[in-house]
């Protein structure tokens, strides 16, 4: 863990931009990163199959190394449990400690993953349009088709639900038993997707066609956000007050709930994933090189 000063954070962009409060690097290029709401804990993982838990200071709380590659990762918000796609077909589960309690092989290969609010249940949405639930205790909860495979799942903290995205065509919310509350035709490629913790703000990144925002209890569009450049990543915060994207040209941006623009940055490399924290006053990035920051936003 290092604290200091990004350069780049005050020589470009504009606006009241965020400032390092600390950063870390895995040992091998970044594959993904979770938060958990409650505690600030993150959590990481990268291509030798190393598996890192740190604290809300970036200092390392677990470590552990797998003998797969960790393609995504899930985070409960209580920082109790979460889930692996190890390799190309194996949902993994582990605990506090980043040990595995189960493994399990499924029969196509893996895309997406989502853990529950309180580390009970893991989604898992395979190539093939099939995706399954299962307990805590590796018992299947269950299994439903979607028209297109699912890239992208959250849970939903109010209710035992989640929305879920393919990479294009389809948005959707489903129950733990399977059953859709809505499912909607979606005409645009999703790189990413953020929900506030009601599910009532839904946004997803749309590359050329910008920040798109839905309304997560219908399914309903409320409108676009378009933005300079192609976005490929999206977060948002418990409460819809801002949302943070990046594009594919390295502009790392706020724009509050109606769209105003409030900061924008130029990242020096790629970022793997952001996150912003539940209050919106801090902001997590994952570099493909393996570097973690953490920046602290003006609220």
């Amino acid at each position: 863990m290092t604290d200091g000063v990004a350069d780049w954070l005050m020589t470009t962009g504009r606006g009241e931009r965020p400032t390092l409060r600390w950063s870390f690097s895995v040992d091998a290029p970044l594959t993904d990163i979770r938060l958990s709401r409650e505690t600030g804990e993150v959590l990481a993982a990268d291509v030798s199959g190393g598996l890192y838990l740190l604290d809300r200071r970036g200092r390392v709380r677990a470590l552990t190394r797998t003998r797969h590659s960790v393609k995504r990762l899930a985070w409960s918000d209580t920082g109790t449990a979460g889930a692996a796609i190890l390799g190309e077909n194996t949902v993994g589960w582990f605990d506090r400690q980043l040990q595995f309690q189960w493994t399990r092989d499924l029969p196509d290969e893996l895309l997406s993953i989502g853990i529950d609010a309180y580390g009970t249940h893991v989604a898992a949405g395979q190539a093939d349009g099939s995706n399954l639930i299962y307990s805590q205790s590796n018992k299947k909860v269950s299994r439903f088709e979607t028209v297109r495979p699912i890239r992208h799942i959250q849970f939903l903290t109010q209710k035992p639900e989640l929305l879920v995205a393919s990479e294009y065509g389809f948005i959707g919310r489903y129950g733990l038993t399977g059953v859709p509350v809505w499912t909607s035709k979606l005409w645009s490629t999703v790189g990413d997707l953020a929900a506030t913790g009601d599910g009532r703000g839904l946004f997803l990144a749309g590359f050329a066609h910008g920040v798109q925002a839905f309304d997560g209890q219908t399914g309903n569009t409320r409108g676009t956000f378009v933005c300079e450049g192609t976005v490929g990543l999206v977060c948002c915060g418990f409460m819809k007050r801002s949302v943070v994207a990046y594009t594919l040209e390295r502009t790392l941006f706020s724009i509050d709930d109606e769209g105003n623009p409030q900061w924008n940055v130029t990242a020096p490399e790629d970022i793997q994933r952001i996150i912003l924290s539940p209050l919106g006053d801090f902001l997590i990035c994952g570099f493909s090189s393996g570097r973690i920051m953490r920046f602290d936003i003006m609220t």
